[in-house]
């Protein structure tokens, strides 16, 4: 028996192996197919913990902190883009020529074989370099951004996270000041949160503007799903049912914390046909640079002090409750039900944890929100508690991209 499950175990690896050696062509057939290609991802991110000696994996998370900064130099020197735009392996000395800084041969040299070491690039001879398919991923703007971001704006709240909690003996405050990035930054009382913060730092204001444009391009939307966009026009047919001016003169959807308004734009672009207005909420500096088109409107305003649209058909925040706690939160969501009608729908269009088996990509974005901001990322549970708590009941959760876990959250006032 022992025999035959070696000889099975030899089999498979042997498989493995064949197919590591032939990546480009089984990429592609994998990407074909996304249900198979995430079992077998799921899979062999199970194993590796399982498979690993204690000093394989002392090796490989106690020094994963030079990941990205490494990944932020190579940024900094145009490598991954330089790669992927050749058609032939560039050598050490090529690349530091390219890249326009001129920078040490030999510290190039040792920071190319990091990352090869980390499949961000392939060691294609003695000093010889290739573009890898992790690398072209971090190739352009949006990607370059994030990984700017993540170095210059989350990675000192990140480190700082285990003081900041001791400080706390482990209850962290709600307050939106003390969190661990003003510990770790030193931040003064003029910008006590991160986007305080930014406000003075247009460069890096500049990469998190265009890391959460890039992230979520060509991710799929809730605007994809008929049965929500229905939901959203008959709630406008009712709230304007009677009413002086009738569906001329009602708002159809209010985006609270909408930036220029792409999504009024989406939306309108879904319902052409709808009548009424569709409204932009934001900061007067942000509203400020919204280009838009007949039938959007702005409005300049800080949601943290009320909401003077009154019996719109839909209130809708878009990755915005994550950046707040309970706390904050609470008041946000009173303004807004204070300012809906009967028929009137909340959209919450958000990440939604499962209460068990949350996966990584969800729990290190919910430690990051706590990290930067004393926010985070809620389960199910505590949504449906949290918009209890504010007097609203919770008519359905639309989930749109399955395995990121973003969902529509669809809301209406107790009693409704």
């Amino acid at each position: 028996m022992a025999s035959s499950s070696t000889a099975s175990l030899e089999s498979t690896v042997s498989y493995l192996e064949k197919l590591a050696a032939d990546l480009p062509s089984a990429g592609a057939d994998l990407r074909l197919d996304d249900r198979l290609r995430r079992r077998l991802l799921s899979t062999m991110q199970k194993l590796i913990p399982e498979l690993e000696t204690p000093a394989e994996a002392c090796q490989r998370f106690l020094y994963n902190t030079l990941e990205l900064p490494a990944a932020r130099i190579a940024v900094d020197l145009n490598i991954f883009n330089l790669l992927k735009e050749s058609s032939t392996p560039l050598s050490t000395e090529e690349l530091a020529k390219r890249s326009g800084k001129s920078p040490d041969t030999k510290l190039l040299a040792r920071l190319l074989r990091y990352l090869a070491s980390l499949s961000f690039i392939h060691e294609v001879d003695t000093g010889m370099w290739a573009a890898s398919h992790l690398g072209n991923y971090l190739s352009g703007e949006g990607q370059s951004a994030g990984i700017a971001n993540m170095v210059d704006n989350c990675a000192i709240a990140m480190i700082t996270l285990p003081a900041f909690l001791r400080r706390h003996a482990y209850n962290p405050p709600e307050d939106k000041s003390d969190t661990a990035f003003a510990q770790g930054n030193r931040v003064t009382p003029e910008e006590p949160t991160f986007f305080d913060w930014l406000k003075t730092r247009p460069e890096n204001a500049r990469n998190f503007n265009i890391f959460m444009t890039a992230h979520r391009m060509g991710l799929k939307s809730w605007m994809d799903r008929p049965e929500v966009i229905n939901e959203i026009v008959q709630a406008f047919k009712k709230v304007t049912a009677g009413k002086e001016g009738g569906e001329e003169k009602g708002v159809s959807f209010v985006d609270i914390g909408g930036g220029v308004g792409h999504q009024c734009k989406a939306f309108k672009s879904r319902v052409p046909g709808l009548k009424g207005k569709i409204i932009l909420e934001d900061l007067e500096e942000v509203v400020a640079n919204a280009e838009l088109e007949e039938g959007i409107e702005k409005i300049g305003l800080d949601f943290l002090r009320g909401q003077p649209v009154k019996g719109a058909a839909s209130y809708y925040f878009r990755s915005v409750l994550r950046n707040w706690s309970d706390q904050y939160a609470r008041p946000i969501l009173g303004y807004v039900r204070d300012a809906m009608d009967d028929h009137s729908l909340l959209l919450i269009d958000e990440l939604v944890l499962p209460d068990r088996g949350a996966l990584r990509y969800e729990t290190q974005f919910d430690l990051t929100m706590l990290a930067m901001l004393n926010a985070e990322a809620r389960t199910e549970a505590h949504w449906r508690k949290l918009l209890a708590d504010v007097g609203f009941e919770v008519k359905e959760i639309v989930f749109y991209a399955e395995e990121a876990r973003e969902a529509i959250i669809i809301a209406k006032k107790v009693g409704s």
